[in-house]
């Protein structure tokens, strides 16, 4: 089943996709004139701006919003991915991941734009600019399955089995009763709804991140003598076309921009699901805070995470997967550092596996409606104590799978909306500061 997986994934995941992702992240970022490249503009529009008082009370904080996407995508990604990412395709990964998180903020910000313009009534984000822009409905119904799929598998299971892994690994808890704690505490989440799970999401996620960045920093601290050399070593075998190494160009993009996907979410279109609940309805505002999720997630994040594992481990030189290998790395700050990265990788996959809980009921209740919402529920509760105590190498696999079905009608109707996105203007805001 791991050798049917891997080759189905190397055939969605080949040359065609990583084209059509790249294309599309370059399109809509000279569209926007690198629109990237002006951070006090998207500062002022997204952190700058969340203190300000909003009298819409229909919907969600920008600021939740922000925290529930980044919740939804700052899991497994960001630890575990990028452990899996460096065994399969090396250290030029890291590369890659960066080079395609920044041409992707411009993805997110266009997705996002187009789901805020086309959300009406129970049609909203990225089903409203297939079904709504596209006046395509049943290309909205397969991108609905191929997300509900996605959701199960890698917003599940996923997230599920590298909440097992980690604890496990860090602090020898039984997988099956974690998975049992994992999914009961799914259950009291996710039947309060979306409020609920943006109220959980505003708390853990903005400390979880600055515990994170600390315990990263003590390890960059103790290795600092050895950064320099680890950046050369990314940048030489992300352009190697036969690596010694055994993993060579092909694998690093393939690899990174892949993890990056997963990582980010950009170009998936699920994150226009909670923008689309923010009690702000501006097209521009919520896709420049898409934008900083993914600056966050996989520029920072991401990369803090690639070069701690590559200063700290030997990581080609020994048989450790996923959370096994974060577990190794973080252990150079200590116990502390070795339970601790197994308390962070458990919380922020467990952020990540409530969040996913809204983007596969979204697209549940598009398919069939909200009559059998509750059937839905106890379906995803039960397949995350599964994913508790399934083979991680065949989740992440079926992961990726699902992954590039579920990008195939997302980017082909943003860009077929392309010429419908406006981006901010930037010049008046440029000479104010």
């Amino acid at each position: 089943m791991q050798n049917f997986l891997d080759a189905v994934s190397s055939v969605v995941w080949g040359v065609p996709m990583l084209i059509f992702f790249i294309f599309t992240a370059l399109r809509f970022t000279f569209k926007s004139r690198f629109f990237q490249l002006h951070p006090i503009k998207i500062f002022k529009t997204t952190l700058g701006s969340m203190f300000k008082k909003d009298s819409n009370e229909s919907g969600i904080s920008q600021f939740s919003a922000f925290c529930s996407v980044l919740g939804a995508c700052i899991g497994t990604g960001n630890i575990v991915g990028v452990a899996t990412a460096l065994y399969s395709g090396g250290p030029g990964t890291v590369f890659w991941m960066i080079i395609s998180a920044f041409f992707s903020m411009m993805t997110a910000y266009s997705e996002n734009y187009l789901g805020i313009k086309y959300s009406t009534g129970k049609v909203i984000g990225s089903f409203g600019y297939i079904e709504n822009g596209l006046k395509m409905k049943k290309l909205a119904k397969v991108y609905a399955f191929f997300c509900l799929v996605s959701v199960l598998g890698m917003g599940n299971m996923t997230q599920s089995n590298s909440i097992s892994d980690a604890l496990n690994s860090s602090m020898g808890l039984s997988p099956v009763i974690v998975a049992i704690a994992c999914a009961s505490l799914c259950l009291l989440i996710i039947f309060g709804g979306m409020k609920r799970i943006a109220r959980v999401q505003t708390v853990i996620v903005p400390l979880m991140c600055i515990l994170y960045l600390v315990l990263s920093g003590i390890i960059l601290v103790k290795y600092r003598s050895e950064i320099l050399p680890c950046i050369k070593i990314i940048l030489s075998e992300a352009f190697t076309l036969r690596a010694v190494s055994g993993f060579g160009i092909y694998k690093a993009a393939r690899y990174g921009i892949s993890r990056g996907v997963f990582s980010n979410e950009a170009g998936l279109g699920s994150s226009t699901l909670i923008h689309a609940q923010a009690n702000n309805k501006n097209g521009e505002t919520q896709g420049t805070w898409a934008m900083l999720e993914v600056f966050i997630d996989t520029i920072l994040m991401c990369t803090l995470t690639a070069i701690v594992m590559l200063v700290a481990t030997n990581y080609n030189q020994h048989n450790l997967f996923g959370a096994e290998l974060s577990a190794e790395a973080y252990s150079a700050a200590g116990l502390v550092g070795k339970g601790g990265i197994g308390i962070l990788t458990a919380v922020f996959a467990f952020m990540s596996l409530i969040g996913c809980s809204f983007y596969g009921e979204k697209s549940f209740e598009y398919l069939f409606g909200k009559k059998y919402i509750v059937f839905y529920r106890i379906l995803y509760i039960a397949l995350a104590f599964v994913g508790g105590i399934n083979s991680p190498k065949l989740i992440w696999s079926f992961a990726d799978i699902c992954n590039g079905l579920m990008a195939l009608p997302n980017l082909f109707a943003i860009n077929c909306l392309a010429k419908e996105v406006i981006y901010p203007k930037v010049k008046k805001s440029l000479k104010t500061n």
